[in-house]
């Protein structure tokens, strides 16, 4: 329940080993989960060394195996246009006074005069290249434009013999690997055992010795709702324990705790860092925001519920528990997909506001078009970086006092007031606010500093207000991403039905498989960029418009990590 402090970032001796050992299993786990288990002799495998022994040694073997596969590729390449090559027989030759010499060459370069003193016979032609023997009774390794072929070590049928066995053995070893991934539960439950070890040392590292080292001191956090449980826990041990509040200095590790709803997005937030222990968790107010925004940029009603019942259908099933809250945030997901793709009438590409279906008739007035998206993702984003910026208000006001949060008030002011007289809705009302904003942020940047630097800070924030428009317009990705995900789903349509007009079976086949091709690769694209995008527009137009720090890090309870498993 407690998170040990860290006081040295350094590891001890036995700490060490044990985070080789676990890298080790890290590249062996994975490796041996990809494989088709094969029932494993017990008497085989003793113990986890022997796995990493066997392992280490198949994988050596196969290495050694693919470095002479590429060797005899090469060899094979350069002795197959000669064919069987007799070297037994021409170095019998050679001691009889007759030298055999293997050449090559190009045709153009070939020379009949080479056969006026020796024997010359031309063994093959592959293209433009003559390969061709020639015998006389000296040796002669060089001919003007040929090229001399050593003899070979071994022969073309010795080569493929070679290469027969060395495939034999591959599979072999292969198949061993594969009696290898029979001992996963082992190596897993290593893995367990490891880790409990690695995070033992790493607590006993963390102790500091005091009295002479008689005493050792450990500082640990833990959360309010278990301090209690804590307290009991020394009450009942022979120990001395002191209880003290943490500060806004204090490195506090970071338990994030939120609603079922945005505990969802925990994951997401993680992605770029957690808060700072003094500043607000972001998670809830970002999550709604990142629902709607994926739900927009795909905005499909069929690739929603395809992600929907999908999703759901896995729940049912119970074979991914430890998926269960990701699997129930892509339902979440999908039905803002829906939901989007019932208010611009998109279904698969198909545009519903063209399609003649009487009873759609009275919805279709609903729908909405490019320019109330286009101008819905301005407005939807101006909202969202304004909601930003209140929460900095209200997140400087808490970390630092309430005099810092003003120049964060003085911005909604400005951009509130500037909309005001920008607009003509309320010029008077939009000027006041427009300089009271002014003066916040002149006078207030930094209310540490003195006047003069404040007008400075002041000065240099107003700058800003250049990246304030290009953060705005940021959010129009929200319009064009949905936009194209329709239009590429309506060219596939187009294209699919074009197939069919003949009537003929073909035209049906391929009118099938473009829909399900077309449709398969834009589903995948679009909801890749309907998730990837939302995040851009979180991690970076609101947490800078929000002021987030971040930087914390996670709560890491000491305890026992060793699970059951069938070893």
């Amino acid at each position: 329940m407690a998170h040990i402090a860290t006081v040295d970032a350094a590891l001890n001796e036995k700490a060490t080993d044990i985070m080789h050992e676990l890298s080790l299993l890290k590249r062996i786990l994975p490796a041996l989960e990809q494989r088709t288990a094969k029932p494993l002799d017990a008497e085989d495998i003793r113990s986890v060394d022997d796995i990493y022994f066997d392992y280490q040694q198949i994988n050596d073997q196969l290495s050694e195996l693919e470095h002479n596969k590429r060797d005899l590729l090469r060899s094979l390449q350069e002795l197959e246009p000669w064919g069987e090559i007799p070297a037994q027989r021409i170095l019998q030759l050679q001691e009889h006074g007759t030298y055999m010499t293997l050449f090559s060459c190009p045709a153009s370069a070939f020379n009949p005069d080479w056969s006026e003193n020796n024997i010359l016979e031309q063994l093959n032609r592959l293209g433009d290249t003559i390969y061709f023997a020639l015998f006389s009774d000296s040796e002669i390794t060089s001919l003007p434009g040929a090229t001399h072929m050593p003899l070979p070590s071994n022969s073309l049928e010795q080569l493929r013999q070679i290469q027969i066995e060395n495939s034999a053995q591959k599979q072999r070893l292969e198949e061993r690997l594969d009696e290898l991934a029979a001992k996963i539960p082992m190596l897993k439950h290593r893995n367990a055992v490891l880790e409990s070890q690695l995070e033992w040392e790493s607590a006993l590292h963390q102790t500091k010795k005091t009295a002479g080292n008689a005493l050792r001191m450990l500082q640990v956090w833990v959360p309010k709702d278990k301090a209690e449980n804590l307290r009991r826990y020394l009450a009942e041990s022979d120990v001395v324990w002191l209880e003290e509040t943490p500060t806004d200095k204090d490195e506090v590790p970071i338990l994030l705790k939120n609603n079922k709803f945005s505990h969802l997005f925990h994951p997401i937030g993680e992605l770029f860092s957690l808060p700072s222990y003094s500043e607000m968790d972001l998670t809830p107010f970002f999550a709604p925001f990142f629902t709607l925004f994926f739900g927009m940029c795909l905005g499909d009603v069929g690739y929603g519920l395809l992600i929907l019942l999908g999703l759901t259908a896995l729940r049912v099933s119970r074979k991914f528990p430890d998926l269960s809250k990701l699997l129930i945030l892509g339902q979440f997901l999908g039905s803002s997909a829906v939901i989007f793709g019932l208010l611009t009438g998109t279904v698969f590409g198909a545009d519903l506001s063209k399609v003649e279906i009487p009873w759609l008739e009275s919805l279709k007035i609903h729908f909405l078009n490019t320019d109330q998206l286009f101008n819905l993702s301005l407005m939807i984003g101006l909202f969202q970086i304004l909601f930003g910026m209140a929460l900095r208000v209200v997140n400087r006001s808490r970390m630092y006092g309430w005099l810092y949060g003003l120049s964060g008030l003085g911005w909604i002011f400005g951009i509130v007031g500037g909309g005001l007289y920008l607009t003509g809705w309320s010029i008077t009302t939009g000027y006041v606010l427009l300089l009271a904003g002014l003066i916040l942020i002149l006078f207030f940047s930094d209310p540490s500093k003195g006047i003069f630097t404040r007008v400075g800070l002041g000065l240099w924030d107003l700058y800003g207000i250049t990246g304030l428009f290009g953060d705005v317009l940021s959010y129009v990705r929200l319009f064009a991403l949905g936009l194209s995900s329709g239009i590429l789903g309506l060219v596939v349509n187009n294209i699919a039905f074009s197939t069919i007009e003949g009537g003929n079976v073909i035209g049906y086949l391929f009118f099938v498989i473009i829909l399900l091709f077309g449709h398969g690769l834009n589903f995948a694209i679009s909801t890749l960029s309907a998730f990837v995008h939302p995040i851009r527009l979180t991690f970076v137009e609101f947490y800078k418009n929000a002021g987030f720090i971040g930087g914390g890090s996670p709560y890491q309870p000491f305890g026992k990590k060793i699970h059951k498993s069938n070893i």
